[in-house]
């Protein structure tokens, strides 16, 4: 392993990373714009204050002039929300089963089983708009700084892997005990090296957990993030990787000073 992780290798596999990053915040911001969208849609709609008359389920469109304001908000929905670009390949949801995991069962209860778009309905609505907004403007602070971390750790495993490549160079056996013992001191601040930045992306993981209150039993948020990669922490990965690598040839050096001692 220790001559199969090179630079290139580590551009290759965290440019992934990164693409990711950059195809879910592009997909985020798509949401908030139709979010926005959604909410001037709403806000523009009349209140009603009686039932409407002969009302027909949301779900069937009603005759030219006899459209209710429960049906103007499924169609403001479907125009912008179920209209992204990514829609069908990332949720592929009913109307109702969108509603509910964007904002809440009871709002797409009330959206869906109620007779009126009153007053009450609408800024509740609106409320809960505003709570998804927030929710994704968070989101991308999080894409963001994931990215930053990416970025950061990439240059110092490439680094690392540059000088795990010229110690793969050297032949130990035979070299005096001094030069042995210097191999070793660099191979441990090459291990202190990875340890630290393998606790720097630790606490940005935690960081992240914190900034959008994930709950304990709920896996990072780069799991979601990372899930079309095939590994959920892309990062840490290599760092475990080089890990490997330095403990191989730390090993190497600490037998061949055994010889020299004896």
């Amino acid at each position: 392993m220790d001559a199969s992780l090179s630079r290139s290798d580590i551009d290759d596999r965290l440019a992934d990373a990164v693409s990711e990053l950059r195809r879910e915040r592009r997909r985020i911001t798509d949401e908030l714009e139709a979010l926005e969208a959604f909410a001037d849609r709403v806000r523009s709609l009349p209140t009603e204050r009686h039932s409407p008359q002969k009302r027909q389920p949301v779900g069937i469109t009603a005759d030219s002039g006899g459209t209710t304001g429960l049906q103007r908000v499924r169609e403001a929905y479907e125009s912008t929300l179920m209209s992204v670009p990514h829609y069908v390949e990332e949720y592929d949801d009913t109307y109702v089963e969108s509603l509910a995991e964007e904002f809440s069962p009871d709002i797409a209860s009330a959206l869906t089983d109620g007779t009126v778009f009153n007053n009450q309905c609408k800024q509740t609505l609106l409320s809960a708009v505003e709570t998804s907004r927030s929710a994704r403007d968070s989101l991308i602070d999080v894409v963001d700084r994931e990215r930053k971390s990416v970025v950061e750790a990439k240059s110092e495993l490439e680094n690392l892997a540059a000088e795990c490549g010229e110690l793969a160079t050297v032949e130990f056996e035979g070299l005096r005990f001094g030069t042995l013992d210097a191999h070793r001191a660099r191979l441990q601040v090459m291990k202190d090296n990875c340890e630290a930045l393998s606790t720097r992306r630790q606490d940005a993981i935690f960081d992240q957990r914190r900034i959008q209150r994930i709950p304990a039993d709920v896996p990072d948020v780069t799991v979601y993030f990372y899930q079309g990669l095939g590994v959920d922490y892309p990062v840490m990965s290599l760092v475990a990787e080089l890990l490997d690598v330095i403990a191989a040839r730390k090993r190497q050096v600490e037998r061949e000073m055994s010889r020299c001692r004896a």
